[in-house]
Parts: structure tokens; C-alpha cells; sequence
């Protein structure tokens, strides 16, 4: 009983993509006052905000970290791709190159 907190501290402070971006390198960025890692995968990207969501910013967050993941890609987002919530969220890119 006693390793289960610690064992939860160590889970929750995990910084990986999920399982369909393999061995995706990390873009680490700063956006609207959070840290944000981008991984991405060929047409892939998932973007995971790091720290506690403040109220007033949860409204915003999505385009936050989809602009994030633009920035990072230089590419754009397929229309009705993007998945998730305001913690991690996930798309496919449209990259003209």
C-alpha cells in the first residue's frame, strides 16, 4: 500500500506519446503560459500539456494545443481529425511537402 502513491507520482509525471507514435522524437514548446510536448509520427502528432489547466483557460486550451502542434509540425491539422481532450490531444496532419 504504502508504494502505490509513489508509483502514482512517477505515472502521472510521464512524458510519452501513446503507442502509434513509436519512437517519435519530443518537440518541447511554451504556449499561452504552458508547457506542451509534441510528438510526431509521419502524418501523426499528439500534443500533451504539461501542469494544472487554470479555469479561465480551459475554454481555450484545445486551440492552444492545436496551435502547438502546428507550430511544431509546420503543417496543418485535417479537418475532423483532431481527438482528446485539453490534457493530450491527438491528429493527423495535411503537410504540403
Amino acid at each position: 500500500m504504502r508504494y502505490i502513491v509513489p508509483l502514482l507520482i512517477v505515472l502521472a509525471a510521464c512524458d510519452s506519446p501513446s503507442p502509434l507514435l513509436g519512437q517519435a522524437e519530443p518537440i518541447r514548446l511554451q504556449r499561452a503560459g504552458y508547457d506542451i510536448t509534441v510528438w510526431r509520427a509521419g502524418d501523426r502528432v499528439e500534443a500533451i500539456r504539461h501542469g494544472m489547466a487554470r479555469r479561465a483557460d480551459k475554454a481555450r486550451l484545445r486551440g492552444v494545443l492545436m496551435q502547438a502542434m502546428q507550430d511544431a509540425t509546420g503543417c496543418d491539422l485535417r479537418e475532423n481529425s483532431v481527438e482528446g481532450d485539453i490534457g493530450v490531444l491527438r491528429a493527423r496532419l495535411s503537410c504540403d511537402t
